[in-house]
């Protein structure tokens, strides 16, 4: 029995099938063909959405006046404070006295121990009682416990918000000290004992107000602005002696605070403008030469971003109407370019203006590039539905390729039988030839 094509009669049963089957898949390969070009097309609106996102995400940054109003804060001592300042901050220069900074409440004891792990303090069921600010006070039980029993005790009672306890070792032994969390008073702390003291906690800081008795006042910043405003704080971090300012207080001292029109950072924002913008054309014009040609989506986004740069802002009150005016520019290359010269000088005319031809609610430029951007990425927005279309197309050409593999599978197993059995019947009429051939060969010769 023949088990191999072509074996008995030379036929090359697997060759023919081969080519016979290259014929019969050409439609499957231009299937394959089709599902690949939506493949990249795909791809490439994976690449659009990106882009796409991208530019949403920095308009993101860009759609508010706000992020025009920039303003920098200036210390001539930043050893005594440094400044921020927001867009709700004005120019200005002023002079700030910090007469101090904010302090945590701190409470030593008097009582000295000569260990932390083996003299217990006490008696069985006292317990002190401590009052951090205006937080609900807690109770600690300390009687019959060591001193790092009774530090561990305060520092993980649940109702402990506001204070933390640890020991001091110095020459005459172990103190027990209590520290505010937090600076001013609103750490002012004080303690009660259910019976006798056995700390004598004495306050560690300094009466700062020079009447004599210390108080929670004590603990506060106090600043002076212009020699006549006075401002007590709890934190080191003033934010209301200003509006839109913050000072970071770090030593007692004079320093003088300038407070002028960020310049540099607004011109930054519209250089960001500028290369979002840049960025997102670069990717469209790449895809457009390339996956995306004479795609009219990607043709529809292009000029709805044309669009939308080419209609002014109405009804903002700024005397700049197109971005042009204020130093951004199209050029012949089809990029945007930012001239720095002509920008500063739109700020320094109309600072108010510039922030509105950007930012303004409905109207600016930024504000209605990201609300392209959002509607175009939306779940059922354009760029979506177009992907899932594609998607759609993919599923019903792979099904049309998985109905004819297998249609193909069957034509090759039929191909192969053909043929094998070709090969058989040849091999078989070959071997009757050859032995018909031997049997004449044998008959005798016949002579006349």
């Amino acid at each position: 029995m023949i088990s191999s094509p072509g074996v008995g009669s030379g036929l090359d049963v697997n060759t023919i099938v081969s080519k016979l089957m290259a014929v019969e898949s050409i439609p499957l390969n231009k299937l394959n063909t089709t599902k690949q070009t939506y493949q990249d097309e795909l791809s490439a609106y994976g690449k659009l959405s990106g882009a796409l996102s991208a530019f949403q995400t920095a308009m993101g940054g860009l759609n508010t006046p706000s992020d025009f109003k920039l303003f920098s804060a200036a210390s001539s001592d930043t050893t005594v404070f440094t400044a921020s300042a927001d867009s709700t901050a004005g120019g200005g220069t002023y002079n700030v006295a910090v007469n101090r900074i904010a302090e945590q409440h701190k409470l030593g004891a008097s009582t000295v121990y000569a260990d932390t792990g083996t003299t217990t303090i006490g008696t069985a069921g006292d317990s002190m009682t401590i009052t951090v600010g205006s937080n609900t006070p807690f109770t600690v039980s300390y009687g019959g416990q060591t001193l790092s029993q009774i530090r561990d005790s305060i520092n993980s009672n649940s109702g402990n918000v506001g204070v933390t306890a640890s020991i001091v070792h110095d020459t005459s032994g172990y103190r027990l000290l209590l520290s505010a969390n937090d600076t001013g008073s609103v750490g002012y702390t004080s303690v009660s004992y259910s019976g006798t003291d056995p700390f004598a906690l004495t306050s560690l800081n300094k009466d700062r107000n020079g009447d004599g008795v210390f108080t929670s006042a004590d603990l506060n910043a106090q600043v002076v602005l212009d020699g006549t405003y006075t401002i007590s704080s709890s934190s080191n971090t003033v934010t209301d002696m200003l509006t839109g300012v913050t000072l970071n207080l770090t030593a007692a001292g004079t320093s003088t605070l300038t407070l002028s029109r960020d310049t540099k950072g607004i011109t930054a924002k519209a250089q960001a403008f500028v290369d979002a913008y840049n960025s997102l054309q670069k990717t469209m014009s790449d895809l457009g030469s390339t996956t995306l040609q004479a795609d009219n989506t990607l043709r529809s986004i292009q000029n709805q971003v044309r669009d939308t740069l080419n209609t002014p802002p109405s009804g903002i009150s700024s005397q700049y109407s197109y971005l042009a005016e204020v130093g951004l520019s199209i050029q012949k290359d089809g990029t945007m370019a930012l001239d720095p010269t002509a920008f500063a000088a739109a700020l320094n005319t109309d600072p108010n203006g510039v922030a509105d031809l950007f930012g303004n609610n409905n109207q600016g430029y930024g504000f209605r590039l990201k609300s392209m951007a959002d509607q175009l990425l939306q779940t059922g927005g354009l760029v979506d539905t177009h992907q899932k279309g594609i998607n759609t197309q993919i599923s019903s050409v792979q099904t049309q390729i998985d109905s004819m593999t297998l249609r193909l599978q069957g034509i090759q197993q039929r191909y192969q039988a053909q043929y094998t059995a070709l090969d058989q019947l040849v091999a078989n009429l070959q071997t009757q030839g050859n032995y018909l051939t031997q049997q004449l060969a044998s008959l005798p010769t016949i002579k006349g």
